[in-house]
C-alpha cells in the first residue's frame, strides 16, 4: 500500500467473539485492511452504521436479535455502497441463495486467511464471490514440528481449528459426531498440552504458531 492509498475499512458482525477475534488478528497483518469496529448481532451493526461507514462488512448469517440476512436487506436499502461478505459455518443451498441475493460474497468459516483476503479484494474491486463447495479441514500446511513437540493428535488440531472458528462445545460435538463430554475432555487436554488458560490465549497461540489455518 502506498502512502496515498486509504486502507479498506471493515466492520465484523459476528456473535462468536472468539471467531471475531481470530479474523481481526488475521487481518491486522494486512497493511491495506483495517478493522474499525465489531458487532455481536444485526441490531448492533445497524446502530454502528449511524456513525461509522465502512467500505465492507464481514457478517455471520445466523445471529441473535437480527440475523445477517435481515441486516443485509436493511443495509442494501440504506447504505448501498457498503459491500457485504457473509461468513458462515452453514452451507445449505437455501442460505447461499439468500447470501447471493443480499450480499456481494460468501465464504465458509473454515476458509484460510489467504482465501478471506482474496475474497475481500475481489469484492472491493467490484466483483462478487460465492463459495458453494464443502470446505476441508487441514487444507494448508501446519507446523508439524510444533505439533510433535506438544504431542497434539489430529483430532486435537481439528478441535483447535473449530474453536478458532468460534464454534461452541455443543456445535463442535454436533459437527464431529462426538459427545459434549468428549469435546470437553479434548479441550482440557489441549489447554494442558499448550499451557494456555483460556480460549483467547489458545487462539493467539494457534495463529502465532500456525497450528490452525
Amino acid at each position: 500500500m502506498t502512502p496515498t492509498e486509504t486502507p479498506i475499512s471493515i466492520i465484523i458482525a459476528e456473535d462468536h467473539p472468539t471467531f471475531s477475534f481470530g479474523v481481526e488478528q488475521s487481518l491486522a497483518r494486512v497493511p491495506h485492511m483495517r478493522i474499525i469496529d465489531k458487532a455481536l448481532n444485526g441490531k448492533q451493526l445497524l446502530q454502528l452504521l449511524n456513525t461509522k461507514k465502512p467500505d465492507l462488512i464481514l457478517m455471520d448469517v445466523l445471529m441473535p436479535h437480527m440475523n445477517g440476512i435481515e441486516a443485509a436487506m436493511q443495509i442494501r436499502k440504506d447504505f448501498p455502497v457498503i459491500k457485504i461478505i457473509f461468513i458462515s459455518m452453514y452451507e445449505e443451498s437455501s442460505i447461499i441463495k439468500q447470501c447471493m441475493q443480499y450480499g456481494h460474497g460468501y465464504i465458509p468459516k473454515a476458509s484460510t486467511t489467504d482465501e478471506l483476503i482474496s475474497v475481500i479484494n475481489t469484492v472491493i474491486a467490484g466483483n462478487t464471490y460465492f463459495h458453494n463447495s464443502k470446505p476441508l479441514l487441514f487444507k494448508q500446511p501446519y507446523n508439524d514440528d510444533l505439533i510433535k513437540k506438544y504431542k497434539l493428535t489430529r483430532r486435537e488440531v481439528e478441535l483447535i481449528q473449530l474453536i478458532k472458528d468460534g464454534l461452541t462445545t455443543k456445535e463442535i460435538a454436533a459437527k464431529l459426531f462426538l459427545s459434549t463430554l468428549t469435546v470437553e475432555t479434548h479441550r482440557k487436554n489441549i489447554f494442558r498440552k499448550l499451557e494456555v488458560k483460556n480460549i483467547t490465549e489458545l487462539i493467539v497461540f494457534a495463529l502465532n504458531n500456525q497450528i490452525a489455518s
